[in-house]
């Protein structure tokens, strides 16, 4: 410990004993602390006055080099990695003077050898930090001068060539800049400031500024500048963005205010104008709630109208849309989960307002939000949800508004809790049980909610299935089952024929809605004899031969199954009526049912089942292995080869159903995958193309093949290929990823289906027959051309229409803190193309170049 004593004579005297006055070198200083050497008095009443101290805690210090007192002075010359500690304020410098009779410190840095100024003060007051090249400070005061300062906050770096710190959280900035860029020795940009006023965590408020580019000053000047650097979310204005559309002319979009709420939601509200009289307005917010969920919301308003009124072209449309996602964290509750995902809009919606190709071309949306809860240790479960569908094409909806499912899940009523060992055949039958409660309607858009009641398809169902499974012995198993089935309405229908000359069928028929709960119910029996052996065959090659081994695995099935006539009686649920011509037709009384009606068993009906599958793989000799350890590699020849068809026993002709086959396998290690499916149809058609009984021959007759192959190539395999996104004021900010030198992908589809008319050639002894094929191929990838060119493309080609189908072409560039973009739709309905450079940092968005001509808008902008 070394004490400094300061006051009277006497002191003096003990300091000069202490300490020389020339330089001193301690090799390991504690800490500094100012005493006096007597205590003052009140010359009036003799008391005893309590002086303030010099300093309110202990000074700490440090250096590498030597310390120097002069006690004349009262000054501490600290040199080579010294550093100095008082109570939250930390300086580091090559050189520090401490002036303990102004309570001053000053820091800078020293010349190495090669006359280079090293060891620049940093100080850190709390979570603040900056470097500097001179510091000036004041320990009671806490106000500082600092040349060439330069500090983060939040995003971007404050550098000013003379800096006053007035308070531990307010700094005056003269001949400053501000950049993102975090080369920030020598930023590739920057907003240059006269002068600026910093708060910390806060925000940076300055005069006059203009941009300045790779040092060279540009003709972009600002009176003042704000930049918001608070860690919290701030609410703001979003200014909008302008253009001029060729459908409704010169506009302003996307602006509004963006209302940072709290820490786990926020809310932007924004709006678009137009000439034309168009209108929209946008509401998107996210929320996020850690360990609990997230999601977020986006709806929108919109009228368009297009052209001028009285112009025979001109249109008028009011949309909306609903978008919303909803997730929750899978340690919120094990036992109850809630999740929603929803895309729903009307039919012009994206035509009008989206600027996106592909949410142009996509006609169809479905949406789904669904509740489940189950019981722990438990077989119950519980599950409601509401699911949409639609058709943007033809506007066509379909809404299903509860879809609520219980469910308890399979128990063996006989089986003893805890037993085991050889089991019974009792022990295995197994009872389970379900039910459902659906309201849906499909119709028009226009009409959905002018739908009354009646027109949604309601109703309850639930079934009891009752089944075991008994081995017979190895590879053949009995699996009798039992199931009753029953359906609740709200109303049936009732059917008769109705006389009128006016029609030409001389009458109609007219269908009555008999409201009221209608409950059926039905049940049906039957027992499957399986056989499912599995079979295997290999083939070993030479020892010295690539190929070491090739295994064929066969598994046949060959299944018999057996239903008894049983059930209600038919005439319980179907009624018929009696046409002009004395006709009867049947109809059932819940064909309009939602479930349709409960079947049971009019008849007894058999079916023989069988199919055979195939996999061939093969074991070669693995060149790259040199350890042993992985001598051989295995090899997909054949993934799977399926053919399968079924007799029916109780059939009075025909009994043979179609044989269908199906392939897949994967090829080059599993990069290319080939699917195959073939329909054949084992009956002839007779000459007005009308299936008859009779064998048309060989494997049948080629009713249709689909087939689909793929393969992505890319130069790391398809590893570490992620999209990175940062989400930033509720908006999503797509990144590139420059780590992939290469990708491609290949997707091509064929269907072929043929059909049979009749031959109207006189003596024609065959149908005619005619064949259509459809293909589609898409391809998509990218390449870099360095590590921070990039160039995308995605096309693809109909050859039904003969044309090249949505094709778009990108080009990026990572210029560090910059990005640089292109992309372009060459031809088609949506001809466009697009630059842009921007600034990376969410800080800095809108400070952007940009020119564009899309298909929505007539002209080229800056901004």
């Amino acid at each position: 410990m070394v004490t400094l004593v300061t006051g009277s004579l006497a002191a003096q005297e003990k300091a000069d004993s202490l300490f020389l006055l020339e330089t001193t070198t301690l090799l390991a200083p504690d800490s500094l602390i100012f005493v006096q050497d007597s205590v003052p008095t009140d010359t009036l009443t003799g008391d005893t006055l309590k002086e303030k101290p010099l300093f309110e805690d202990i000074i700490s210090y440090d250096a590498q080099d030597s310390i120097r007192f002069s006690v004349e002075q009262k000054k501490v010359f600290l040199y080579g990695n010294a550093n100095v500690k008082y109570i939250t304020t930390e300086l580091n410098a090559n050189f520090i003077e401490l002036d303990m009779e102004k309570k001053q410190a000053f820091a800078s840095g020293l010349p190495d050898t090669s006359g280079t100024i090293v060891g620049t003060p940093i100080f850190k007051d709390g979570t603040q930090e900056f470097e500097s090249k001179e510091l000036r400070y004041n320990f009671e005061t806490g106000k500082g001068f600092v040349k060439d300062i330069i500090t983060q906050e939040g995003d971007g770096y404050v550098q000013g060539k003379l800096t006053k710190k007035l308070t531990d959280s307010i700094y005056c900035v003269k001949e400053g800049w501000y950049t993102t860029c975090d080369q920030h020795d020598h930023p590739h940009f920057y907003i240059r400031m006269n002068k600026a006023k910093m708060i910390r965590d806060k925000k940076v408020i300055a005069g006059f500024s203009n941009l300045v580019l790779e040092d060279v000053p540009l003709p972009l000047f600002i009176p003042f500048g704000f930049f918001p650097i608070t860690k919290k979310g701030t609410s703001g204005i979003i200014m909008p963005t302008y253009g001029d559309e060729r459908m409704r002319g010169f506009n302003l979009r996307n602006g509004g205010y963006y209302w940072a709420i709290s820490d786990y939601i926020d809310l932007a509200l924004t709006g678009d104008i137009y000439t034309n009289g168009s209108w929209g307005a946008n509401l998107i917010t996210n929320y996020r709630k850690r360990y609990k969920y997230n999601g977020n919301l986006n709806f929108t308003m919109s009228r368009n109208h297009t052209s001028e009124k009285g112009m025979p072209d001109y249109t008028q449309s009011s949309d909306w849309s609903i978008r919303w996602t909803h997730a929750q964290d899978n340690k919120a509750n094990p036992y109850s989960t809630f999740s929603a995902s929803v895309d729903i809009s009307s039919a012009n919606n994206n035509y009008y307002n989206s600027t996106n190709i592909n949410d142009i071309a996509n006609q169809r949306k479905q949406s789904s939000i669904s509740w489940s809860k189950k019981w722990p240790e438990k077989p119950f479960s519980l599950t409601a949800a509401f699911s949409h569908n639609q058709n943007s094409r033809d506007s066509s909806i379909s809404i299903t508004l509860p879809n609520v499912n219980f469910r308890v899940s399979q128990f063996y009523p006989f089986r003893k809790k805890g037993k085991s060992g050889d089991l019974k055949w009792y022990d295995n039958i197994a009872v389970s049980y379900s039910a459902e409660l659906r309201n849906s309607i499909q119709t028009k858009e226009d009409l959905l909610f002018k739908s009354s009641f009646d027109k949604w398809q309601n109703g309850f169902k639930h079934s009891i299935p009752i089944n075991t499974t008994i081995n017979v012995i190895k590879d053949v198993s009995l699996t009798p089952q039992f199931s009753y089935n029953a359906v609740l309405y709200t109303h049936a229908i009732r059917k008769y024929w109705v006389s009128d000359t006016s029609y030409y069928a001389k009458g109609y028929v007219k269908k009555d809605t008999i409201n009221g709960f209608h409950y059926a119910h039905n049940y049906t029996a039957s027992v499957t004899l399986a056989y499912n052996p599995t079979i295997y065959g290999m083939y070993m090659f030479k020892p010295n031969s690539k190929i070491h081994a090739v295994r064929h695995v066969i598994r046949p099935s060959v299944s018999v199954s057996y239903t008894p006539k049983m059930g209600v009686k038919r005439s319980k649920y179907y009624n018929t009526y009696l046409d002009v011509d004395n006709a009867e037709h049947e109809y059932s009384i819940f064909e309009d049912g939602i479930y349709g009606t409960p079947s049971g068993t009019q008849k007894n009906s058999g079916t023989i089942s069988m199919s055979i599958d195939n996999n061939i793989e093969m074991k070669v000799r693995n060149d790259k292995d040199t350890t042993g350890e992985n001598e051989f590699k295995k090899i997909k020849i054949l993934e799977s080869l399926r053919i399968g068809t079924s007799y029916d026993i109780f059939a009075d002709s025909m009994n043979w159903s179609n044989i269908q086959i199906t392939a897949r396998t994967k090829l080059f290690n599993d990069k290319l995958n080939l699917d195959v499916t073939a329909v054949l149809d084992p009956y002839a058609v007779n000459v007005n193309g009308t299936r008859i009984n009779k064998f048309h021959g060989g494997l049948g007759r080629l009713r249709s093949v689909s087939a689909s192959t793929g393969f992505q190539f890319s130069s790391d395999d398809g590893k570490n290929r992620e999209e990175k996104n940062e989400l930033v004021g509720g908006f999503y900010d797509h990144y590139v990823d420059f780590d992939v030198p290469w990708a491609v992908s290949v997707d091509y589809t064929l269907n072929y289906t043929k059909s049979w008319t009749r031959n109207p050639n006189p003596g024609a002894t065959k149908a005619l027959s005619e064949g259509t094929i459809s293909q589609m191929l898409r391809v998509n990838g990218d390449f870099s051309l360095t590590p921070k060119w990039k160039i995308g493309f995605s096309t693809g080609y109909d050859f039904d229409n003969h044309e090249v189908t949505a094709t778009s072409f990108n080009i990026s560039r990572d210029l560090h803190c910059w990005d640089m973009t292109f992309s372009c739709i060459p031809f088609g309905t949506h001809q466009s193309y697009n630059f842009q450079i921007n600034v990376r940092s969410s800080l800095l968005r809108d400070l952007k170049l940009t020119k564009k001509e899309s298909w929505y808008d007539t002209g080229n902008f800056y901004r």
